[in-house]
C-alpha cells in the first residue's frame, strides 16, 4: 500500500509542477490547473458585499488561493512519496517511523528550507532525497515571486494605461498600439484580470470591453482582431465579436454577478 502511495505522490508531483511551471514561466494563458482554481476563487469572492475593500482584495485573494494550491499540492506530493518508502523518515525523540503527519510537517521544514523539525531522515539516500525537497521548494519561491511581480506590473500598466484614455483626447493609431501591448502583457500575465479597483473606470476587463465594444465597427482598424487576442476570449462561443466580448466581461468582472 505505501508503494502505492509513493507513486501517487510523484505522479501527484509531476502534475503540480506542470501546472506550476505553464502558469508561472509559460508566458502565455495556458494553465490547467491553476487558473481553474483561480476562476473558482474568483467566483466566490465576488459574491462579497459590493464595496471598495473587495475590489481592494479581490485580486490578492486570487492569488493567494492559487499559491496555497501550489505549496500545499507540492507537499502533499513529496509526503506521500516519502511515506512510500518504508521507514524513510523517523521521530527524532523516539526513532520510530514517522506518522503521516510526521511526513508532511518533515517535508514542510524542508521546502520552506528552514529546519527545525521533530523527524529527521533515516539514510543519507533519504538525506539527499530532501536535498532535492529543499530545491524544488526554492524554485517555487522564485518562480511565484515572479510569477506575483509579472502580475501586479500587467495591473499597474493596464491602469496606467486606462489613466491615459481618460485623459487623452481619441488617438485610434496610438491607441491601437497601447492596446496591443497589454493584451500581449495579458496573455502573459492573465492573472491580472482577476485584480479589480474601487474605481470603476479603472477596472481594466470593464474598461476595455466599454473601448472595444465602441469601436468595433470601426471599418478602417480592425479591432475585432486585436479584441479575439484577449486571454480565454476563443474559449466563448457567442454569434460575434461583441456578444463574446460580454460573456467574457461576465467572467472576468468583479461585480458580483446573479
Amino acid at each position: 500500500m505505501s508503494l502505492v502511495i509513493g507513486l501517487l505522490g510523484w505522479l501527484f508531483l509531476i502534475i503540480v509542477t506542470t501546472d506550476f511551471l505553464i502558469t508561472t514561466a509559460g508566458t502565455n494563458d495556458s494553465s490547467p490547473i491553476a487558473i481553474r482554481v483561480a476562476r473558482t476563487a474568483f467566483r466566490l469572492f465576488r459574491r462579497l458585499p459590493d464595496t471598495d475593500i473587495k475590489h481592494k482584495i479581490i485580486g490578492p485573494l486570487v492569488v493567494a488561493t492559487v499559491a496555497t494550491w501550489w505549496i500545499l499540492s507540492v507537499n502533499l506530493s513529496w509526503a506521500m512519496i516519502f511515506y512510500g518508502i518504508t521507514g524513510s523518515v523517523v521521530d527524532q525523540s523516539s526513532g520510530l517511523s514517522a506518522s503521516p503527519v510526521g511526513f508532511i510537517s518533515h517535508v514542510g521544514h524542508l521546502l520552506s528550507t528552514v529546519g527545525g523539525g521533530t523527524t529527521s531522515p533515516a539514510t543519507s539516500t533519504i538525506s539527499l532525497l530532501g536535498v532535492v525537497v529543499g530545491v524544488n521548494g526554492m524554485v517555487v519561491l522564485t518562480l511565484g515571486v515572479s510569477f506575483v511581480m509579472a502580475t501586479t506590473q500587467t495591473v499597474v500598466h493596464g491602469r496606467k494605461l486606462l489613466l491615459y484614455l481618460h485623459a487623452s483626447q481619441d488617438d485610434n493609431l496610438m491607441l491601437l498600439k497601447d492596446l496591443a501591448g497589454l493584451t500581449a502583457e495579458l496573455n502573459a500575465a492573465p492573472f491580472a484580470l482577476f485584480f479589480s479597483h474601487q474605481d470603476p473606470e479603472m477596472r481594466v476587463p470593464e474598461r476595455l470591453t466599454e473601448v472595444f465594444a465602441h469601436r468595433l465597427d470601426d471599418a478602417e482598424t480592425d479591432w475585432a482582431h486585436l479584441a479575439r487576442a484577449l486571454p480565454y476570449f476563443r474559449q466563448y462561443s457567442g454569434p460575434d465579436v461583441s456578444s463574446k466580448l460580454q460573456e467574457w466581461l461576465r467572467d472576468f468582472s468583479a461585480r458580483h454577478m446573479p
